[in-house]
């Protein structure tokens, strides 16, 4: 866990040195571009290190011809994802390569939206690793939502067309993009009563097998695959009683995190025309949240990832409710410390693929039993 704390601790000094000092456009682009550097060696030059290792492993050695990429795609790995595979599989004909490219696109689109949609980009970063570490490994969805956070320009331009253009596209990649779409009605204001009764609402039916069921009788509509796999998933978290614990947490934390953000909507919205569609794409994915996560928690970890994505913005535009940079940084300390709690509870269903962290040219003698 050294290397993922270390993590952590250096984004925070950036933020600290952000917030406390006048830099200057210039040395913040250069402390951005240290921590683009840092992030994509790490992710991109890992090893056995991840979820989902050896399918994605298996595909990408077994990518010789195109044929292969085509027949793949009718049992899972979606035809651009293939492609992308096929390509670089031609060119390098090297696993590492690949990984290193995707991390490479993948923090870009991230540092992208970061920038455009964070007023303090060094503080949603920390969040952001802290919470999404255990999904590093799910190489098609990860490279779907950095297609469709590009999307989110499209809403405010109010350009419908190129938005659901590039929500197809992303979902060449991995099929759940298709969901994002539901972006481009939430750029609105919806009253809190309404927000607050929905989200009672789902978490009330969430209790009741009435979710499962649904999923049960409609499930085959994503594959066979993928629904013999949520049910596997369901039943093993249903009977862990670690898992419960972790879903109790992470219910008190959406809770008060979603009363933050709403407490702080009118000041907030005011200041930040994008903040309407940040809150309201994280209350959708609330709904999805308390709906599946008493029944499907392997729905909630994929379906709700492009909205849980809004959760590291939200954060940092908190701190505009804060006048002075000092106690702009004891907050920052103290989320500092809940990021840290974030990045157990996030490698903690798969602790093992994650910890010890191996790489090419690191813990290279390290033995991982992988599945």
């Amino acid at each position: 866990m050294g290397i993922y704390i270390g993590t952590l601790l250096l984004i925070f000094v950036l933020g600290v040195l952000d917030l406390m000092l006048k830099l200057s456009d210039l040395q913040r682009k250069y402390l951005m571009f240290l921590l683009y550097v840092v992030l994509v060696v790490q992710i991109g030059l890992r090893w056995e290190t991840g979820t989902d290792w050896n399918p994605y492993l298996d595909n990408f050695e077994t990518s010789d011809n195109y044929g292969v990429v085509l027949l793949n795609s009718l049992v899972g790995f979606e035809i651009g994802y293939g492609t992308a595979v096929f390509i670089v599989k031609k060119i390098f004909n090297n696993y590492s390569v690949f990984l290193f490219l995707h991390a490479v696109i993948f923090y870009w689109g991230i540092f992208r939206t970061a920038k455009k949609y964070s007023p303090y980009f060094f503080i949603s970063l920390m969040f952001f690793y802290a919470t999404t570490l255990g999904v590093v490994g799910s190489n098609r969805q990860l490279l779907a939502i950095i297609i469709c956070l590009w999307g989110l320009d499209f809403i405010f331009e109010k350009k419908v067309f190129k938005f659901f253009i590039t929500i197809a596209v992303a979902s060449l990649f991995h099929t759940t993009a298709l969901i994002f779409g539901v972006y481009y009605f939430l750029n609105r204001n919806f009253k809190t009563v309404t927000v607050f009764s929905i989200l009672i609402l789902s978490f009330i039916i969430g209790k009741t097998g009435l979710p499962l069921l649904l999923f049960s009788k409609f499930g085959g509509l994503i594959g066979e695959v993928a629904s013999s796999k949520a049910t596997f998933y369901s039943e093993n978290n249903s009977s862990s009683g670690e898992n419960l614990g972790l879903s109790v947490f992470g219910l008190v934390k959406r809770i008060v995190f979603v009363m933050i953000f709403a407490y702080n909507y009118a000041f907030l919205n005011k200041k930040l025309i994008y903040y309407k569609l940040l809150y309201n794409g994280y209350v959708f994915g609330l709904v999805i949240y308390f709906l599946f996560a008493s029944s499907l928690l392997i729905l909630i970890n994929r379906g709700s990832l492009y909205f849980n994505i809004m959760e590291s913005l939200l954060i940092s535009c908190q701190f505009l409710v804060f006048y002075k940079r000092l106690d702009k940084s004891y907050i920052y300390f103290i989320l500092l410390l809940i990021s840290i709690i974030f990045l157990f509870q996030s490698i903690s269903a798969y602790s093992d693929l994650f910890d010890p962290y191996k790489g090419v040219f690191y813990n290279v003698d390290f033995v991982r039993e992988m599945y």
